[in-house]
């Protein structure tokens, strides 16, 4: 199932019951399963996850204001992000066994602790990934970004705007020069062709938010759409409730879902029924002022 949400400019995969999401003027936001909006973000606009149920807020334009957000319990904290002095990057260890990062005219490369040049300076700019990764950020003199090894093999080729490696999954978020996004897997290969405008993924290879057309949806890891309903059919059980009295109960012998109004049945639920359900949880993002 697709769900056309005009307001919405991109959503994230869901970290457990909750996801951000970025609307047509910038700013950021979470929302629950149900579609409901946990917190509008207006003074922000990025937002990222923490850990668990916690996100970080702040903004592009270098300001030090930062805020906390735990959307189960809806607490925040603000504070504001001390100023640090970067050392040069000659001086920095890459977070790779016996390797340093480098600079000459402008350009890093990598040398092995003893002093010895192992990847000579090619690349305007140089990050790793992670010790336990062993696999370098790079970008070339045209800015185009990949992945190197710690001996400066290529891994995933400098073709592309940018890489971000997504630890959960051990898959990699790409962005084509030509502004769509492929998902490879941990080999570098690719798992999700290049024909979205948006894409993410948290813990979850079998529902991956994506974007096309103007729509957001889910995907799995086959690039087939996923069928919302059955997705979120619990959550739509458990919250759903008419000014009338309605609710859903779903009969575990055959499977089949039904309205039900104080203890008895009234009809089944169509396919139909739970797409409108579905699509009434999530209005309230079209409502975003």
């Amino acid at each position: 199932m697709e769900v056309n949400i005009s307001n919405l400019n991109h959503f994230s995969a869901f970290y457990g019951n909750f996801a951000i999401y970025t609307d047509t003027m910038g700013k950021s936001g979470i929302i629950n399963r149900q579609g409901e909006i946990v917190l509008r973000a207006d003074e922000f606009e990025i937002a990222t996850l923490v850990e668990g149920t916690t996100f970080a807020f702040q903004n592009t334009d270098g300001s030090l204001k930062e805020m906390l957000f735990d959307a189960a319990t809806g607490e925040k904290k603000y504070f504001e992000r001390p100023e640090v002095e970067h050392l040069p990057m000659e001086q920095n260890f890459l977070v790779v066994p016996n390797r340093i990062a480098f600079q000459e005219e402008g350009l890093f490369g990598i040398k092995d602790k003893k002093g010895n040049v192992v990847v000579p300076a090619q690349y305007t700019q140089m990050s790793s990934i992670g010790e336990n990764i062993g696999l370098i950020h790079v970008k070339d003199k045209d800015n185009r970004a990949g992945i190197i090894t710690a001996d400066g093999k290529p891994f995933i080729k400098c073709k592309y705007a940018y890489v971000v490696h997504k630890r959960t999954t051990d898959t990699y978020k790409v962005k084509t020069l030509k502004g769509k996004f492929d998902l490879l897997d941990s080999r570098g290969k690719v798992l999700i062709p290049a024909r979205y405008d948006c894409l993410d993924v948290t813990d979850n290879l079998d529902e991956i938010a994506v974007k096309r057309g103007g729509r957001c949806f889910f995907i799995n890891r086959n690039g087939k759409p996923i069928d919302l309903i059955e997705a979120w059919e619990n959550h739509l059980i458990e919250q759903f409730s008419s000014k009338s009295g309605y609710r859903l109960t779903k009969n575990e012998k055959n499977g089949r879902i039904y309205f039900v109004k104080g203890n008895n049945i009234v009809k089944e639920a169509t396919y139909k029924d739970l797409c409108t359900i579905l699509e009434q949880m999530l209005k309230t993002i079209n409502e975003l002022k």
